[in-house]
């Protein structure tokens, strides 16, 4: 695995002494959570806090460009932050939009690159294909519930009441880096870089969630501070002038060493009976076949999600890491995610079916169910077009 400039290249299974562990522990210290939020993002959450729990770090950094996504799945990655022992340091790294803004606002610091925006707004609400008067008034009473929990959770973290935050969702409010730090959302506004240029105004939300995404940097650089206390848990103290190259020269010596150890265990001695070396020979062969079936089933798992539409082709290597890790509960949450068809997938389907129904012949219910993101563009970027389907809907 490559942190930055540091590289851990053995398997977990070499670090036998426990110190080691908290080694590997340490410097996996990043969270990048840079996709439209799902539910898989909060279970990669809780499996990186808690590694980092067990291996006893006490920091660890959240980045997020993220438009948003699931409302339970933010809810979700917020309360595990909140319970965790780590210092959790967020950090908008551009757009922290809707559902981003549970998991930001979770952090201890909250730290934004000068030209991030964040975006809050009512929480979406998906009423389905037919509803009556009560079960309209049953889901506006849960609506304004949600509406008003989340903006106490903003006003706990900044100087606005809730009654101002409720307002401000109510009318989509965008702020700029120095607009949240003004009312204490955001704890630090961080220094420019040379060269980045702040988007357009009038950027539409996808594109600008894409314009950030190409400023990024998606690096995980370690402190060399951090690096020298990690190689002191594991019994390698440096003099406090060492360079960068030393520690990395420590890094390959102690991986040799561990290396070195495991393969002396082995290694026949002279006194083993022949029996003994076919036996261990036969148990060689076998892990052999082990590792190659895990690898299969791996592959297999992973490719059979991706035919699915469960997960996407780019995801495949960090499923294939986590299976490899844990198979039985990422096999599990593999198993339980819905499959994905795109919205136009959907309506061609349907076109092809006979059935003759576009999106122009979409209502605001069938909108909400069908593609709730685009309905959201549309209140943004075609507002009249908007309003004349909420006007049909309520009559």
């Amino acid at each position: 695995m490559t942190y930055g400039k540091f590289s851990l290249d053995y398997s977990r299974e070499f670090a036998a002494p426990a110190l080691l562990g908290q080694f590997w522990g340490i410097m996996q210290r990043e969270f990048l959570l840079f996709q439209v939020i799902e539910s898989h993002h909060a279970a990669q959450l809780d499996q990186f806090l808690s590694e980092l729990e067990a291996a006893g770090a006490r920091t660890a950094t959240i980045r997020i460009n993220s438009p948003g996504g699931s409302w339970n799945a933010g809810q979700l990655m917020q309360s595990r932050m909140m319970m965790s022992k780590v210092k959790l340091t967020t950090i908008n790294e551009g757009l922290v939009g809707s559902a981003a803004t549970l998991p930001f606002a979770a952090g201890n610091v909250r730290q934004c690159q000068p030209h991030a925006k964040f975006m809050m707004h009512q929480v979406a609400n998906d009423l389905g294909p037919a509803v009556n008067e009560e079960a309209l008034n049953r889901a506006l009473a849960a609506h304004k519930s949600l509406n008003r929990s989340t903006a106490e959770m903003y006003a706990a973290v900044s100087t606005k009441s809730a009654d101002e935050w409720v307002e401000m969702m109510r009318k989509e409010t965008w702020l700029s880096a120095e607009e949240a730090k003004a009312i204490g959302y955001c704890t630090e506004v961080l220094p420019a870089k040379a060269g980045l240029v702040a988007p357009e105004a009038t950027m539409a939300v996808g594109a600008l969630h894409g314009y950030y995404m190409s400023i990024i940097s998606q690096s995980t650089e370690m402190k060399l501070d951090e690096v020298k206390n990690a190689l002191r848990l594991a019994g390698v103290t440096l003099p406090d002038n060492a360079t960068e190259a030393e520690a990395l020269a420590a890094i390959g010596k102690l991986k040799n060493q561990t290396v070195e150890a495991v393969a002396a265990t082995l290694k026949p001695t002279p006194e083993e009976s022949d029996e003994l070396k076919e036996l261990r020979k036969e148990l060689e062969q076998l892990k052999a076949g082990q590792a190659s079936e895990q690898t299969r089933r791996i592959e297999e798992t992973v490719n059979s999600a991706v035919s699915a539409g469960k997960i996407t082709a780019a995801q495949k290597d960090t499923y294939k890491a986590l299976l490899g890790a844990d198979f039985t509960n990422t096999a599990k949450v593999l198993s339980e995610m819905p499959g994905r068809q795109s919205v136009a997938a959907r309506t061609g389907a349907a076109a092809a079916n006979g059935t003759g129904e576009t999106r122009n012949d979409w209502d605001f219910a069938k909108w909400g169910k069908e593609d709730p993101k685009g309905l959201r563009d549309m209140r943004q970027n075609e507002p009249e077009k908007y309003q004349n389907l909420v006007n049909s809907y309520i009559g």
